[in-house]
């Protein structure tokens, strides 16, 4: 637990009001004081338990927090206070400044900026090792929607972790740190999208996207993410297909 931070008990209904709930948490923390340039933040769990949530929200704050430079995750470590953070902790107030004027379109018209590049360069780039990553993300998802058991957010989480999976294919880590931060932001509404469209649909458009990349041709990759149907706004059409065809025939 962070001493001397007071946490709000009780996760407020909004997804995203969660992330920013436990993002606030951890950037009064650093401006009080109670974490230093350095310091080892508490693990996922005590974070949740603390404010009331469960440990999605905190891992996605964790990852828009790496993102902007406030921490920083080491794998086998734990997760730590970058030195000089106040910097990167005014670089993240503005950030929000900007998301409180914003619109659902606008960071979703800026999602499909980072898709479309992403999904051209991992056309070029992916190795065989990041196909293979891409096909058991795929049958994951095929698994959660299968299961009357799954939720609604592991269901969303594995469709994510199949976009983020494309941002590393990209072989940009700057792209894929920036491309990942965007996702998170719109995360609640692709989770929408997903639950009106159903996720056999998001099943079906990540199929016919590992086929483009599989095949290596950039410019059908980048076209078909530039369609509608790559965002989760609409279900999977003749036009989304024709994509595929060009591809396999």
């Amino acid at each position: 637990m962070i001493d001397g931070v007071t946490a709000s008990v009780g996760a407020p209904k909004k997804a995203q009001s969660r992330v920013n709930l436990v993002m606030e948490h951890i950037k009064n923390a650093v401006m009080s004081g109670a974490l230093k340039g350095g310091d080892r933040l508490p693990s996922e769990l005590e974070i949740a338990e603390t404010l009331g949530v469960s440990r999605t929200p905190v891992r996605e704050a964790i990852k828009v927090l790496d993102v902007v430079g406030v921490i920083e995750v080491r794998h086998g470590s734990g997760t730590f206070v970058r030195p000089g953070v106040q910097a990167a902790l005014s670089q993240l107030l503005l950030f929000q400044t900007y998301l409180s004027d914003t619109t659902p379109q606008k960071l979703m018209e800026v999602r499909g900026i980072f898709e479309k590049n992403c999904a051209e360069l991992a056309a070029e780039r992916r190795t065989d090792a990041d196909l293979a990553d891409m096909r058991n993300a795929i049958e994951h998802l095929r698994s959660l929607a299968a299961d009357p058991n799954a939720t609604h957010e592991q269901i969303l989480q594995a469709d994510l972790a199949f976009h983020r999976l494309v941002y590393r294919s990209s072989g940009n880590e700057l792209i894929e740190s920036i491309a990942n931060f965007v996702l998170t932001m719109v995360a609640p509404w692709i989770g929408k999208s997903l639950r009106h469209m159903g996720p056999q649909n998001a099943i079906k458009l990540h199929e016919i996207m590992l086929i483009m990349l599989e095949s290596g041709n950039a410019n059908a990759a980048r076209e078909f993410t530039a369609s509608k149907g790559f965002g989760h706004t609409n279900p999977v059409d003749a036009n989304m297909l024709h994509f595929r065809d060009t591809i396999t025939e």
